[in-house]
């Protein structure tokens, strides 16, 4: 049988594998969410986050930019609406503002807003394609099962109120979206990296 030990022994033996906790954790700690507080202020109450960020000094002032680029990049969206559109631009012009290096950030919101136009212009029309072709096959799927029912339904079907067809078609857009989305997170995870 093993030794019984206490909670107090298990959890000081865990801390002594995590280390010593060093000052820039503590500062982590204090300060990203503090970051991240300043970033939904700025999105949902139109806080002036450079007016905040002047009460940091330069040893806090990383952390708490770091909490603010997080919450600020975690709201980018594909831009599905004119809201979604101007919270982005919102985000990325406050983005640019933050980062030390200027270049490697508007290279990298380029490429982002070369994805949001790609989405709005032609990723439009893919759509509307997609969801025409998936409405004439629906229709005929249909149609052929009421017919192998010995019923038939004259003109148009709105196939649209069928509970399957927006299943299905929310399904499409979901796949259709992914790769945008992909894209968008793999340049969201470079420009947290970029100081």
């Amino acid at each position: 049988m093993g030794e019984i030990r206490s909670a107090k022994e298990i959890a000081a033996e865990r801390l002594k594998d995590i280390g010593e906790i060093t000052d820039d954790d503590r500062l982590r700690w204090k300060f990203v969410p503090a970051g991240e507080r300043i970033g939904q202020r700025f999105l949902f109450e139109r806080a002036d986050f450079e007016e905040e960020l002047i009460s940091f000094d330069e040893k806090q002032l990383p952390f708490v930019k770091k909490g603010l680029t997080q919450t600020l990049l975690a709201n980018i969206d594909l831009p599905r609406n004119e809201t979604i559109e101007k919270r982005n631009a919102k985000i990325m012009e406050a983005v640019i503002t933050i980062k030390e290096d200027k270049e490697s950030v508007a290279e990298a919101l380029g490429q982002l807003q070369r994805i949001f136009d790609h989405y709005s212009q032609i990723g439009e029309g893919q759509r509307n394609q997609a969801k025409i072709g998936l409405k004439t096959k629906f229709e005929q799927s249909l149609r052929q099962a009421l017919r192998a029912q010995g019923k038939e339904l004259p003109g148009q079907i709105n196939v649209e109120q069928y509970p399957q067809f927006q299943e299905e078609w929310r399904r499409v857009q979901t796949q259709s979206d992914m790769q945008y989305v992909k894209s968008i997170d793999e340049i969201k995870k470079h420009l947290a990296q970029i100081e």
